[in-house]
């Protein structure tokens, strides 16, 4: 499994890359912003809402993939917004690595 990690917190996002690497042997690329990615391919991206680039455009280009949101607060910009464009789920942080993980396996089904 192929993961991308669209994160600006470069400790947040190696510690998201180890434990995704270890517990379901996937292999993770980090990028700093939205722009970075759009010609990038992965089934899985997980990004932070706060970040550079164009999300809207982002999400409309990935749908067809999974993308979990990082967010750091709940608002319709944040969240509500960007699932109705096609972003799959969110997570509010902080948030716990076992629970990235049933997200990523439960939408993988």
């Amino acid at each position: 499994m192929n993961i991308i990690i669209v994160e600006n917190e470069l400790y947040l996002a190696q510690s998201i890359q180890n434990n995704l690497s270890e517990k379901l042997k996937a292999t993770c690329e980090i990028y700093g912003s939205y722009n970075e990615v759009m010609d990038k391919d992965a089934d899985v991206f997980i990004g932070n809402t706060n970040l550079q680039g164009n999300l809207d455009n982002f999400i409309k280009e990935k749908k067809d993939k999974i993308i979990i949101l990082l967010v750091p607060y709940v608002t319709y910009s944040n969240v509500t917004h960007p699932i109705n464009l096609g972003a799959d789920d969110y997570l509010q942080k902080p948030f716990t690595i076992e629970e990235l993980i049933r997200k990523i396996k439960h939408l993988r089904e």
